[in-house]
């Protein structure tokens, strides 16, 4: 016998015994690298490393090496947690970010985190899957700043400057808000919302002209296109910010209605466009002036 096969007889017989753990196989990579998993959770890369193992060397040269078991499948996965995404739309920032962080969640942005006022809408959204640690990214409504209320304390808002409306549209509210003199010396303005709320625009605004300022509604008389009003005279017009006349309804112009309920007493009443998209906005518009008389 050869030298060469003596030696290789005798190492054969050493390793004969010999088993890999049942493990083993998954964490073999070729090339002995380590395998490295990577995913995301809250905006970090976590990574986790699994320990690189040599394979076995077949030292019998007679014969072919041994198989391998098959890797385990999921061997190399990092499980983490999954948590459900609290509803906080309608809070305060605060107590978002509390709810947030209890489910272990955090804010996506940490100036959002800190701002003042509602969250108004929130992704992922409330009820969702996601892993612990995940980022929500809030919208937030600033807290809204007081509204004059030069003309004190109206009542359900119906009677003002020397007139009383005796229709709104349903579900319409005085936003418990009015102003004096913005619209010319002698004028008193104030509005209605869905739920008295103005937190998505009013719904109806009316105005009332006294003295000098029904002077311009007189002017408007003259050049606007003419309806009447309870028989009056009267103008009904969409009109742009700048107060130029627009047939074009989708240029975000207020649709306006003008007429004077008696000398030197006039008024306008303006439908929103974002009221209007949801109402029969001409309609509403002419029943509303059609409401509106002298107090008193």
């Amino acid at each position: 016998m050869k030298v060469e096969d003596a030696l290789a007889d005798a190492m054969a017989a050493h390793v004969a015994d010999v088993q890999a753990a049942p493990t083993l196989g998954g964490a073999v990579r070729r090339g002995h690298r380590a395998h490295v998993i990577r995913f995301r959770t809250a905006g970090a890369a976590l990574v986790t490393a699994a320990v690189a193992v040599a394979a076995p060397l077949a030292l019998n040269t007679a014969g072919p090496p041994p198989s391998r078991p098959a890797a385990t499948a999921g061997q190399d996965r990092v499980v983490v947690a999954s948590v459900t995404v609290p509803d906080v739309v309608g809070m305060d920032v605060a107590a978002a970010v509390k709810a947030l962080s209890e489910a272990g969640l955090v804010v996506d942005d940490p100036e959002t985190a800190t701002a003042e006022g509602d969250v108004r809408e929130q992704r992922p959204a409330a009820g969702t899957q996601v892993a612990e640690g995940e980022r929500v990214m809030l919208t937030v409504e600033p807290p809204r700043t007081s509204l004059p209320q030069d003309l004190g304390d109206l009542g359900d808002g119906r009677t003002f400057g020397g007139v009383h409306l005796g229709y709104l549209p349903e579900g319409l509210q005085w936003s418990r808000w009015s102003g004096k003199n913005g619209f010319g010396e002698k004028s008193y303005t104030t509005s209605y919302a869905p739920g008295g709320d103005e937190k998505d625009g009013y719904g109806v605004q009316v105005v009332v002209f006294e003295g000098d300022a029904a002077k311009a509604v007189e002017r408007r008389l003259g050049t606007f296109p003419r309806t009447e009003v309870n028989g009056e005279k009267a103008y009904l017009a969409h009109v742009t910010e700048g107060g130029t006349v627009t047939r074009d309804k989708d240029e975000g112009a207020t649709l306006t209605i003008g007429w004077f309920l008696r000398d030197g007493l006039a008024v306008e009443v303006y439908v929103s466009p974002f009221y209007a998209g949801q109402v029969d906005a001409e309609a509403e518009i002419r029943k509303v002036a059609e409401g509106i008389k002298p107090a008193g």
